[in-house]
């Protein structure tokens, strides 16, 4: 399997064929999106192996509100029509619980390719009237829930028939369709194609070279491999409406014949300019993000690694078009997760400022800022209701370390509404806001949440159980809020000057409490958390874990020199791997190794071991903070770098995984296959290090 950047539109980005598809092409995935927040994805080989793998998902409420609408298309090929050789073949590799039927693969299959065009397969088909060579491409269109399968045809004179079965779901994308439940959906036949509709949405099939024929029928019992490996429901029926039928008898040369289905109903529209436009959108931040990491000088793997993470980051920046909120918005990872606000935040520099998208990271900005309630950012959005939920500590004070960044890139003043709501942000803290969230007016740190509330981001919990309990005054949050109050000091220094020497005075009295509360002299690290004991005390934590990075990520620091070394030492020892930091030191009782198994057993280990890439760009930052920008220093933060630019594509083509394993060998991937923090905080590391190497030579 190969990555390349092309200069040919019509070049592959990547490829994979031969013995590297047949072995591995079930367990590779591809992803393509829409900027809805609609996506289709499934393995190299075709296989559907999770409930999320379709042709089309798409939202009824961008972004969220998600259906999955085309689940998959059956495809099978009749040689040599009307003759004694006749034969008929299939391409699609379908499994049933029964082990019955149709196969887990297909020999036919040569090439998978993905690239400008979306993805491509590449079959050849040996028959004693002749080789058969069939391409079929998949696009997604941009900010449309429609897709187009273009179907090329090489026979060599030789007459045949291409059979298509779409597979409806038209259902809740987390739900599968339980096996003889009860569906009540409609089909109208058109005279070029059909619509399946029932109480929420509708999917539209057409096609001008094929001619649909009503064959209605319920696929029974598909299974999901993936997801019986998780523990989870794991079979489906599906429902067939029909065939499109498209027969050709070539002369010579290709044979073409497009399918278009949506949910939208509008005309079709020209892939190859669809294509185009994106392309164009994403070389433009491509050529922003080289310019910042150093330009022309630039080593050609560099500007290859650049222009990866930058096509992947360009996946997860979605318009938001929901009844309660409008504008743009942050996917924070597919494929089951919507737009949260920790995420977007955490994601929106490396994403959007790196890439010179200023005017639409204060969009993102202004989106999340209008559901502001009690100085709080939502935590997130319901799938289905669009409703904000607020149960975070974090996403607030990562909002405005995001507006401080806009600020800082772009070179632009904060808008008066921006000020409002990071100045929102600080007073709410200050005085107490909802989920107990407030500063201890004892020593200046902020409280958060209760044994009932998860705020931070460890917040796995699993029937009852919370694995990682982080109530009280946790190290990450504090090291925000430090920086949250130096942040809007600075954007209203010109309209309230009195305030904001209030709150540069309330930031040095929080560096000293942190320094004095939070130091664990005897591991030469930060304490975890302090949480209260049952007379009231507070009393440290003392686990080894990585959100104390933090210190170390914001400038100026909160900690002095002597104690940055010392932190950054141990960070090194017990946390940091060759794809991000562990979430807990190995040397801990609860220490989890692997994470795999059933879902409980992935949510306890989901905080404690397992491996966070996101947490890459933060020890980026603390290298660089407390090493200085010396060459060696740099050498060392361009090899981490260089392991984690490994990892794109590992398990999906062009796109970093949520999570690895904390150890073993090898350490796999695992949680969403794409994962927005994942792929913005690489960028961003990657860019200022690249840029810091070339200041460092020059």
């Amino acid at each position: 399997m190969t990555l390349t950047i092309a200069s040919d539109r019509a070049s592959p980005q990547f490829e994979s064929e031969g013995a590297a598809l047949r072995d591995h092409g079930h367990r590779r995935e591809w992803l393509l999106t829409n900027g809805l927040g609609g996506f289709c994805m499934g393995t190299l080989t075709g296989l559907p192996t999770r409930r999320y793998h379709s042709l089309l998902t798409a939202p009824t409420r961008a972004p969220l509100g998600r259906i999955r609408a085309l689940s998959a298309m059956h495809e099978s090929v009749t040689i040599a029509l009307g003759t004694a050789n006749e034969s008929t073949v299939s391409l699609t590799p379908i499994a049933f619980a029964s082990g019955d039927g149709r196969t887990r693969h297909c020999p036919h299959l040569r090439r998978f390719e993905q690239g400008h065009f979306g993805c491509r397969w590449s079959y050849t088909i040996s028959h004693p009237s002749g080789e058969i060579h069939l391409e079929r491409t998949l696009h997604l269109f941009d900010h449309r829930n429609a897709i187009a399968i273009r179907y090329a045809a090489r026979t060599g004179g030789v007459p045949i028939r291409l059979e298509l079965r779409p597979l409806v779901r038209l259902g809740d994308y987390h739900e599968l369709h339980a096996p003889d439940s009860p569906r009540d959906l409609k089909l109208r036949v058109l005279p070029n194609g059909a619509v399946v509709t029932d109480h929420v949405a509708g999917l539209h099939l057409h096609s001008l070279e094929a001619a649909f024929r009503r064959d209605e029928s319920w696929w029974k019992a598909l299974i999901y491999d993936l997801e019986a490996e998780r523990g989870l429901d794991c079979i489906e029926d599906l429902y067939c409406p029909g065939a499109l039928d498209w027969t050709t008898v070539p002369a010579g040369g290709t044979s073409v014949m497009t399918l278009f289905a949506s949910t939208d109903a509008m005309p079709s529209v020209s892939i190859t300019d669809d294509a185009a436009a994106r392309d164009r959108r994403v070389a433009e931040h491509t050529r922003h993000a080289i310019v910042r990491a150093g330009g022309d000088r630039l080593a050609s793997d560099d500007q290859r690694a650049i222009a990866a993470l930058v096509r992947a980051a360009d996946q997860f920046v979605v318009r938001r078009e929901s009844a309660h909120v409008k504008g743009l918005s942050v996917i924070a990872g597919y494929p089951w997760f919507g737009d949260w606000g920790r995420d977007t935040f955490i994601a929106l520099p490396g994403l959007m400022l790196s890439t010179g998208r200023y005017d639409e990271a204060l969009s993102v900005l202004e989106t999340w800022s209008k559901s502001q309630r009690h100085g709080l950012i939502p935590n997130r959005f319901e799938e289905q209701t669009g409703e904000a939920r607020f149960n975070t500590v974090d996403a607030s004070m990562w909002f405005v370390r995001a507006a401080g960044a806009w600020e800082e890139t772009s070179g632009r003043t904060a808008p008066s509404w921006l000020r409002r709501a990071c100045r929102a942000v600080v007073d709410a803290y200050t005085h107490g806001t909802d989920f107990g969230i407030a500063m201890d007016p004892a020593d200046g740190l902020i409280r958060a949440g209760s044994e009932s509330t998860q705020l931070t981001w460890m917040d796995a919990a699993r029937d009852g159980v919370v694995f990682t309990p982080r109530h009280g005054k946790a190290v990450e949050i504090n090291a925000l809020w430090h920086h949250a109050l130096l942040v809007a000091a600075r954007m209203i220094d010109d309209e309230d000057p009195t305030r904001a020497a209030e709150l540069r005075t309330l930031a040095a009295r929080v560096a000293e409490s942190f320094m004095e509360l939070l130091w664990n002299s005897g591991a030469n690290c930060l304490f975890d958390r302090l949480e209260r004991d049952r007379h009231g005390v507070w009393q440290p934590v003392d686990e080894i874990r990585p959100n104390q990075v933090f210190a170390l990520a914001f400038e100026p620091a909160i900690l002095p020199p002597d104690r940055q070394r010392a932190l950054l030492a141990t960070i090194e020892r017990e946390l940091l791997t060759p794809e991000g930091l562990r979430t807990l030191s190995p040397s801990a009782p609860n220490y989890e190794a692997r994470f795999d198994g059933p879902l409980f057993d992935r949510d306890r280990a989901y905080h404690n071991g397992t491996v966070w890439p996101w947490l890459i760009g933060a020890y980026i930052d603390a290298v660089l903070l407390v090493r200085g920008h010396k060459a060696e220093t740099i050498s060392h933060a361009r090899r981490v770098l260089e392991s984690m630019i490994e990892r794109i594509g590992d398990p999906c083509v062009g796109q970093l995984a949520e999570v690895f394993d904390a150890d073993g060998s090898p350490r796999r991937p695992g949680g969403c296959v794409a994962q927005a923090w994942s792929v913005a905080e690489t960028l961003r590391a990657l860019v200022r290090t690249t840029r810091a190497s070339g200041e460092a030579h020059s």
